[in-house]
């Protein structure tokens, strides 16, 4: 079976489609729609190759970044005002790389981005000592809340029985 590539477009493709822009020949929407992708991602290729060259048109999205790194990039984003567009431009991050801190560190703060989450998929054996973990989990909880129904079921009937022989 053969892999799949992970980027769908050569860099020598994305190179003839940023001349052609350049050169006016296409505009971003019309590329956008032969190739079957955003208009957002050529004018990502277009603005990375007016800065880096053809060196711009290849993102390092398999590099891991440093939290100091992250967060650094999160704090020039704000203190700039620049956009995650901007952003991916000048450091040839991919923009939803950055979108994602920029998540993380909205929802937990500069600690999330520090954490070092393992990559990749978990393997299966992990997965089922996860499920079998939670199963069991729910069915003590479950026999604990049926105990807890019974006796508080229980102390009601007692309770009742009092009121009724105090009335007689």
């Amino acid at each position: 079976m053969k892999k799949k590539k992970r980027n769908r477009f050569s860099i020598e493709e994305k190179e003839q489609v940023v001349q052609s822009i350049l050169n006016g020949i296409e505009s971003y929407h019309s590329v956008g729609r032969k190739l079957n992708t955003s208009h957002r991602l050529i004018s990502l290729w277009v603005d990375s190759y007016k800065v880096h060259g053809r060196c711009g048109l290849s993102f390092k999205n398999d590099l891991s970044y440093t939290g100091e790194f992250k967060l650094k990039l999160l704090q020039e984003m704000r203190s700039e005002g620049l956009s995650l567009h901007q952003l991916s431009v000048k450091y040839l991050i991919s923009p939803s790389i950055l979108s994602t801190w920029k998540g993380q560190y909205k929802e937990d703060g500069a600690t999330a981005l520090f954490m070092n989450k393992r990559k990749g998929r978990p393997s299966k054996a992990f997965n089922k000592q996860k499920t079998t973990q939670k199963t069991s989990l729910s069915n003590e909880e479950k026999l604990l809340k049926e105990n807890e129904l019974l006796r508080a079921e229980n102390d009601y009937l007692k309770k009742l029985q009092a009121l009724i022989q105090d009335q007689k």
